[in-house]
Parts: C-alpha cells; structure tokens; sequence
C-alpha cells in the first residue's frame, strides 16, 4: 500500500498540472464537448462572462463532473455578483453532492433578487426540510406552489416523493387557497370603467374618447292598422246607340230605318 501512495501523488500531481480532469474526457466529434472547448477558449482568453462561465458549469456537471462545474459556476459568481441564476445553478450542484446547508444560501441568494423564482423556492424547502427546518421548509413549500402550482404534481415535478412534508404542505396550500376564494369580482359599471380607461389613453394623445353606450330605448308598439279594402273596378256602362227615326220622303212615303241588331253583354 504504500509502496501505491508514491505513484498516486505523482498521477494526481501531473493532472492538476495538466489541468481539469474533465478534461481528458472531450472529444471534438460530441457536440456538448465542442461547446465545453469553445467555452473554455474564451475564458483563457479572458473574454468569459459570467452567463458563459454558469453555461461551461452546467456542460460540466451534465458530463459527470460536479466539483468542476461548482468550480465555474463559482467563478461565475466572482464576475457577477448578481448573477441569480448562476447562484440557483450552484446551489443545484451543491445540493446534489449532498451539501444541502450550503445549497441553502444560494438558492436564498437567488431568491433575495427573484423572490418569485418557484423552482428555487421549492429546492429551498426541500433543502430546509433536509436540515430539519420543518417549518421553514413548509412555508416555503406553499410559496413555490403560489407561484407554480404544477410543482406539487409528482409528474411534472418527482421531487415531491423526496419530501415527507408534502402532505402537510399541499393542505395548508389548499386551505390558503379556499379562504382566500371568492366570486369574481366585477365592476359595479363597467361602461363607466371602460370610459375611464379611454380617458386615460387619451390624456397620454393616443386614443379620442368615445362617449360611454347608453342603453338603447325600448320600441314603441304601434297601432296595427286595418287593412283598407281593395276598391273593385266597377263596371263600364255600354253606351247604346241612338235609335233611328222614320225618315218622310216626297209623296208622303214613310220610310222606317233597317232594324238595328242588339248588341251582346
């Protein structure tokens, strides 16, 4: 044994000289190797910002190599202080090596400039549940379903079987919820509040106001009126021709005129 601890020193020596152990593991030919390359020219080129750097982390860590990626993400954070999502990253990492009390102030600072970030929240309670903080890890449970309800549905989110709390936290959710339900609320005009919305716009000259509708009338029921009977056409009287007189003629003749037919209806 240790005739070994000569040679094992000297391997590791040679390594850390080399540089990152994940390094031995790249290959040009694997997509995500390539960006882990790319990534790491532009930071010994010193031209790494602070999302590259959590981005190389996050390669890192998905190759099998946590303490690299915390390494980066740290590095990370050094550039940006601010930068939240490398820190909920790094508490990400933290946690999964098992180091949930420090896990906790990441996903705390994460959470001190994004206090709506669900999943952060919900990895704090699970941390806070893991250290014991019982309470601490219910109320912010409830918190992260507030923001993201889906959380609490083990198929979108299996985490939830690591919890014991769940149980206690899905009902107080569920109680905050039905006090806090109601009808919906409406306006008592809502002509009125949308004229005033108008009114708004327009003072700011992008909209004209329009007058707020007023309720349309009632029709008037009008008098049916009688129909007016359909005048008949009367009939045209036939004028009959005058009837002859007897002509006298020299002798003292009397002529009487050829009898005039009677003309048919």
């Amino acid at each position: 044994m240790r005739r070994l601890l000569p040679g094992v020193l000297v391997l590791t020596l040679a390594t850390l000289a080399s540089g990152m152990v994940f390094e031995r593991f790249l290959s040009p030919d694997q997509p995500n190797d390539r960006a882990i390359m790319n990534y790491m020219a532009l930071e010994q080129a010193g031209k790494a910002t602070s999302t590259d750097l959590a981005n190389l982390g996050v390669l890192i860590l998905e190759k099998g190599f946590p303490k690299d990626a915390e390494h980066y993400l740290r590095e990370a954070l050094k550039l940006d202080e601010g930068n939240y999502e490398a820190a909920y990253r790094l508490g990400l990492v933290l946690q999964r090596q098992g180091h949930d009390h420090k896990a906790l102030r990441y996903y705390k600072r994460t959470l001190k400039v994004r206090p709506g970030y669900a999943e952060a929240r919900f990895m704090l309670a699970l941390a806070e549940e893991r250290c014991g903080s019982r309470d601490a890890a219910i109320k912010d449970y409830v918190r992260a379903y507030r923001h993201a309800p889906d959380l609490a549905n083990p198929d979108v989110n299996p985490l939830v079987y690591d919890s014991q709390l769940q149980a206690e936290a899905g009902l107080r959710y569920y109680r905050e919820r039905v006090v806090a339900s109601t009808l919906k609320v409406t306006p008592i005009d809502p002509a009125a509040v949308r004229q005033m919305m108008q009114v708004r716009a327009a003072l700011a000259g992008t909209l004209v106001v329009e007058p707020a509708p007023q309720a349309s009338p009632e029709p008037q029921v009008q008098p049916t009126e009688q129909p007016q009977p359909t005048p008949q056409a009367q009939p045209v009287a036939r004028r009959r021709p005058p009837t002859p007189q007897p002509v006298t003629v020299p002798g003292g003749l009397v002529l009487n005129p050829p009898a005039t037919p009677t003309p048919r209806p």
